[in-house]
């Protein structure tokens, strides 16, 4: 066995040194990216391809800087149904409040067009789960309203129970207007007065009603 150098001494302390040096940024990478693991993957864009699902145009906006999470109030064009869809979405924020992830969900009965007409007369059963509509269809208006860490983890807690027990949704007592309200009751918003509305209607009346309608954001 031939000797040990200096030179090979030292090129074997370069090298080990070199590979912890590349080790920390890893690691920090991965926590990073595993903060903001969905927390009800069920309800992504993934199953319509679009995982990370889509940014919208706000109409109103009440974000704190500091606040880790937000749900976000989003209102379509929907094929077949005069009044629209409302639906929420709702994630983590980064450290300057911008969304880094978007889960969907809105209540819509069960039986697509049929099962809609039919709970003008019946309570009919639900479905929470985000359709390829409200994946990849432009929202014509979109209320975004920050959580504190506590308000995010009761939201959480809510739609949990709701998937495991999904509300039956009626044409005219609680539709998807009500079903968002519901979940927008985390952070202390109110119904408007009138809650049998449209929801191209109802969308700006909860704004409205929940003082952000002098709050119109370009972002």
């Amino acid at each position: 066995m031939p000797p040990v150098t200096l030179q090979a001494i030292i090129a074997s302390i370069a090298a080990i040194s070199l590979t912890a040096c590349q080790s920390v940024p890893q690691s920090t990478s991965a926590i990073t990216v595993s903060a903001y693991a969905p927390e009800t993957p069920q309800l992504s864009c993934a199953p319509h391809g679009n995982p990370n699902g889509s940014p919208a145009k706000l109409t109103a906006n009440r974000t704190r800087i500091g606040d880790p999470a937000y749900i976000e109030f989003r209102q379509r064009f929907s094929p077949g149904i005069p009044s629209g869809h409302l639906y929420v979405v709702f994630g983590r924020l980064d450290a300057k409040g911008n969304p880094v992830t978007r889960l969907y969900t809105g209540l819509f009965p069960k039986g697509s067009l049929a099962g809609l007409y039919a709970g003008a007369i019946v309570p009919m059963p639900s479905d929470l789960m985000p359709s390829y509509a409200d994946c990849h269809l432009t929202p014509n208006a979109a209320y975004r309203v920050s959580l504190t860490e506590s308000q995010y983890q009761q939201l959480l807690g809510k739609v949990q129970e709701d998937l495991a027990n999904p509300p039956m949704w009626r044409m005219f007592g609680y539709n998807c207007n009500n079903y968002a309200a519901s979940l927008g009751s985390v952070a202390g918003l109110v119904e408007p007065a009138n809650r049998a509305q449209p929801s191209f209607s109802y969308i700006y009346a909860y704004i409205d009603a929940n003082g952000d309608g002098s709050k119109k954001s370009a972002s």
